[in-house]
């Protein structure tokens, strides 16, 4: 009796272990897989606009917002906030290499994480409400 409670003991130890790593290979946010290599084009017009005053002169912020939340909508929500810090880092190529967007200083990344809050594109992502912490820096003037 003893041995048949640890066999199925260890089954279920074995089940969840396997169900936690099969979680957590279907939420790795890689570029190129289930984030574009230069995510959020519009989001970066948006901001360049909003931070930067060099954003382009064709559209409106409202118009820039509405892309940029259209964009990050089709991003999913467990990668909405990995996409936002990359792109406040620059653009990442195909071979890996971070380009910085030229003539603005990298985007604050308090505004740029607020994005998905209530009063940006009030979007859930990973952390369940409209939210990304803003990352931990060192250096850098955020």
């Amino acid at each position: 009796m003893a041995f048949m409670s640890q066999l199925i003991l260890s089954a279920a130890v074995l089940l969840a272990v396997l169900a936690a790593t099969s979680a957590t290979v279907g939420t790795q946010c890689v570029p190129g897989s289930d984030i574009p290599y230069n995510p959020l084009q519009a989001c970066r017009d948006l901001l360049s606009t909003k931070i930067c005053s060099i954003g382009p002169v064709y559209a409106s912020v409202g118009m820039l917002k509405r892309r940029c939340c259209n964009q990050l909508s089709r991003i999913p929500a467990y990668c909405r906030c990995e996409a936002l810090r990359i792109l406040m880092d620059g653009a990442e190529t195909p071979q890996g290499v971070f380009e910085d967007m030229p003539s603005c200083p990298r985007f604050t990344r308090k505004y740029t994480m607020g994005i998905v809050d209530p009063d940006g594109c009030n979007l859930e992502t990973i952390h369940g409400s409209p939210h990304c912490p803003t990352p931990i820096t060192r250096g850098l003037d955020v």
